[in-house]
Order: C-alpha cells, then structure tokens, then sequence
C-alpha cells in the first residue's frame, strides 16, 4: 500500500515546527538577525544608587562636617538662666517683704523721774534714782526685749546703772518700764546751809533767793529682737537721754527734758 503524497501545507508545517497531537504548530524560536541589522553603540546606562553628599574644602579635600549645637551646654545655659531669674525673684520679693513689714526699734517716752532717797552732807551727795518710761512697740510682731539698762552720770562720769529684766511687748502695745538704784555718795557742787538768822530774814524780806540746781543725765537703753513673718529676726535697739534737774538741799526733782 502507497503512502499519500505530501502537500504543500504538510511541508511547511515540518519545516516551521513541531505538531501537536490535536494538530496545532508548535512555534520555535525566533530566527537570529542578520550581522548588519545588529544595533551597535554603548550598553544602555543603567539607574544606579544616589551618592552621599559631602562638602569639601577645595584645597584640603576633607569632609565639611556641620556640628550641631551641644545638649550639655545648652542645657547648662538654661540652668544658669533659671537660677538667676529665680534669684532676682527672691531678692524682689524679700526687699518688698522687708520695706512693708521692716522692724522698727520701739518707741521711749520718759514718764517720771523721782529721787525718793537723797542725802547731802560734806560736800557730798547720795540719793536713790528711780524711774519710770512707757515703752511702745510699733511693729506688728512681738517685741522681745533683753540686755536693757538704766545709767546715770554727772559731770561726764557714771555714776551706776542697773539692768532692767527681759520681757515681751506684743505688736502696738505700750508697756511701762521702771527702774531704780542707789547711787553711792559722790562729789558734788552744794551750796553752804544758810544761818537761820539769816534765812528767816530773807523769808521776812520775802526777798527770792537763787535756787541751786544739781544736773544729772539719765540713759534708758532698750534692747530686742523682731521676727518677721515668723522666719526672719531683726535685731532692733531705741536710746534716750534725759538730763534730769535736782535740788542739792533736798533732793527735789525741779525738771527733766529728754
């Protein structure tokens, strides 16, 4: 038996390729370009990686580094800016504090001045000095006084003086102070006793007779502490001075000015 004659379709089908059984080409590769239609030139560039961006010194050729500014040492500049405006607060704030509520030393008015004990005789003189002084407080604390004295001079020299117990004068009270001492015998300028002939014909006469005066200075010293809002103590001291006009026959308190 003869096989059937090939067909031109038959052919081209072996030629182009391979059949599948359900009769379809199966398709090979592509046929290589001729030499001339061959693309010549460089590769096409590919994209490549960005590069870091340095800054360089045109002569030295080294990086530019930029430093950012320290955290140490702008930490340490706010601290410092810190510590002065809170020290400038607390400075305004005491110095208000101190002119609205600054200790004031306490205020001596002089009441009294009395000689209950006096004795002259031989050109001296020995008396015992009293006296007595209203002591105000005008601050809005207490007033807690100690180490307070009372002297008395005469002619430039002390005479005694005395040492006045501690004690506490609540704000804008007034307290009375009294002291008294012996004032042992000294020197002093007396006028001579006048006969009693004499004496009752000038009380006779009525004719007034000069009134020896003996001058004696007093010193009253006050002493304490203030506290300020309960935290801060304030040392505060008032004086006064007094010269103080005696009779030398009989110890009579003929006046006082302060």
């Amino acid at each position: 038996m003869q096989a059937p004659p090939r067909t031109r379709d038959s052919a081209s089908a072996g030629a182009g390729g391979v059949g599948d059984g359900d009769g379809t080409a199966r398709q090979g590769p592509p046929p290589a370009q001729p030499p001339w239609q061959v693309r010549q030139g460089p590769p096409p560039v590919q994209p490549t990686r960005p590069l870091r961006e340095h800054y360089y010194y045109e002569e030295e050729q080294r990086p530019l580094h930029v430093r950012p500014p320290s955290s140490s040492t702008s930490a340490l500049a706010s601290c410092l800016m810190a510590a002065a405006f809170l020290a400038l607060a607390v400075g305004g704030a005491g110095a208000a504090l101190f002119i609205l509520f600054r200790p004031r030393p306490p205020d001596i008015a002089v009441a009294a001045v009395r000689l209950p004990v006096f004795a002259a005789g031989n050109g001296t003189v020995a008396f015992t000095f009293e006296q007595t002084a209203a002591v105000r407080n005008p601050n809005r604390a207490p007033l807690a006084h100690f180490d307070s004295s009372l002297r008395v001079a005469y002619a430039g020299g002390e005479l005694g003086s005395v040492y006045i117990p501690a004690g506490l004068i609540d704000g804008g009270r007034t307290k009375d102070m009294s002291a008294s001492f012996a004032v042992p015998a000294f020197a002093a300028a007396t006028p001579a006793p006048l006969p009693q002939e004499m004496a009752a014909s000038a009380q006779q006469q009525q004719q007034p007779a000069a009134t020896a005066v003996m001058e004696v200075d007093s010193l009253l010293v006050v002493k304490g502490r203030v506290t300020v809002l309960r935290v801060l103590t304030h040392r505060v001291e008032a004086a006064k001075v007094c010269r103080v006009g005696v009779s030398p026959v009989d110890g009579k308190v003929l006046g006082f000015r302060c």
